[in-house]
């Protein structure tokens, strides 16, 4: 019997596979935009790709980034072993989606909503250090309900970023999130010595509303000495008395902002438990791959707000401890501030590989297939993100084939090296079953991702 001929079949390579998880030697037959079959058998294509010696992983899920359609800030990700991503944490663009529901784009996107960032704007709210009137909240309430209809995946607070917002706009939105029984991703109020006592309003949300909620970049948070073990302590006693709570992090010891922000007025430097030692690196502008001196770091926060920096202020020790926790997801906050050649943050090109090369195969901190996880079937259990995450027939055929020997971040800081520099190691990147890069070329003609949108079960 002739075997059936696929449109692309992936073979020979080890392939990661969840629910349950696997990994074993397998051929991946594709027919269009899914997979058709995983077996042993002989499989013949009408393009093949020999994976043999290789690693073959689910599409990894970028979901907490902001790339926002930006297609040099995709092509960092993709390069990376990302096909799907979702964001809108800093803006809803409705002519952006419409534009990839339409024509495509380079890898997978869908968006949230946000309540800092979109629907404070959209009622007219400019000052973040104002509260909303209960007229306000009626109507963010409203805007929230349509933009959950439309297939948002989940709401975003960056409470951090809007220290106004007050209890009553978190319960009235949590609410809405709940009766659409989608989540809310929280950036808490505050990071540092001051985190731990804001667990207390995240768990009165969730006690109130019966809300799901997801904390944002934890290592950014809570990353310091002694913050950390108190911090995983809360969230695994919240799990335990049964809130339905998860987090993710990314895995590098300084995080970026633009120098405008509210989170860097005044003694800032004094949340964190390394004081003066703390140093901040310019990452935009004409002063890039400097390190901050205080009279220029008030002269950019005054005349450039928009600047990009970076804090060292983490402890990667402090990153460990996260990474190990079981229901802790693994993020890159791509692309957030400005983000072009020779700007941004290592996290946008880096973070996959990282976890893989570094904290899996170097480090042994967690197992090949753990670290897979945390990139692919979690974060698509998680958000509801349909048919991604594994290799199995029916799912979409979007996949990573990578050399687990050589992968690895190459990205590194503005002022040490490129923050966007393409890692080693990865061979393939499927996005629905067409190659979109191949040994970190990326075939810029082709959009084979989708808009994607929240489905119910």
């Amino acid at each position: 019997m002739t075997p059936e001929k696929y449109d692309l079949v992936v073979k020979g390579g080890t392939v990661i596979r969840f629910s349950p998880d696997s990994a074993e030697q397998a051929n991946i037959g594709v027919i269009g935009r899914k997979i058709a079959a995983v077996s042993a058998a002989p499989m013949e294509g009408k393009q093949t790709i020999d994976a043999t010696g290789r690693v073959v992983a689910p599409g990894f899920i970028d979901f907490h980034s902001h790339v926002s359609g930006k297609r040099f800030s995709a092509e960092c990700v993709l390069r990376q072993g990302a096909t799907t991503t979702i964001g809108g944490e800093r803006n809803f663009d409705g002519k952006l989606i419409r534009q990839i529901s339409e024509q495509g784009f380079l890898i997978n996107h869908g968006f949230y909503i946000s309540q800092s960032f979109t629907l404070r704007r959209a009622v007219g709210m400019r000052d973040v250090y104002s509260a909303a009137t209960a007229s306000e909240i009626a109507e963010m309430n409203m805007l929230a309900e349509q933009f959950l209809k439309n297939g948002a995946f989940g709401i975003h607070f960056g409470l951090e970023y809007v220290p106004g917002t007050s209890a009553s706009e978190l319960i009235g939105i949590a609410e809405v999130a709940k009766t659409y029984d989608r989540i809310l991703l929280i950036h808490m109020r505050g990071d540092g010595k001051t985190a731990l006592k804001h667990f207390e309003e995240v768990e009165r949300i969730m006690k109130e509303t019966g809300v799901a909620v997801h904390l944002l970049h934890l290592a950014y948070m809570t990353g310091f000495r002694g913050i950390m073990p108190k911090a995983l302590a809360v969230i695994r006693r919240m799990r335990d008395e049964g809130y339905d709570i998860t987090a993710d992090t990314g895995l590098y010891a300084a995080y970026p902002n633009c120098i405008g922000s509210s989170l860097l007025k005044g003694d800032w430097m004094k949340r964190y438990n390394r004081g003066t030692d703390i140093k901040v690196m310019i990452s935009s502008g004409i002063y890039t791959g400097e390190f901050c001196t205080e009279e220029k770091f008030l002269y950019l926060r005054e005349n450039f707000p928009a600047t990009l920096v970076t804090i060292f202020a983490c402890d990667e020790t402090e990153i460990v401890r996260a990474v190990q926790e079981p229901y802790m997801l693994i993020s890159s906050n791509a692309a957030d501030g400005p983000h072009y050649e020779n700007v941004g943050h290592p996290e946008t090109a880096g973070t996959f590989p990282r976890l893989i090369g570094r904290y899996a195969r170097d480090e042994a901190q967690l197992p090949l297939t753990e670290a897979i996880r945390k990139i692919t079937w979690g974060p698509a259990q998680r958000f509801r993100i349909p048919d991604k995450g594994n290799i199995d027939k029916g799912f979409d055929a979007d996949m990573v084939i990578f050399d687990y020997d050589r992968i690895i971040d190459k990205a590194d800081y503005v002022g040490f090296g490129d923050p966007n520099a393409p890692p080693a190691g990865i061979d393939c990147v499927i996005v629905n079953g067409e190659i979109v890069c191949r040994d970190g070329t990326v075939f810029c003609d082709r959009q084979p991702g989708s808009h994607l949108k929240y489905r119910p079960d």
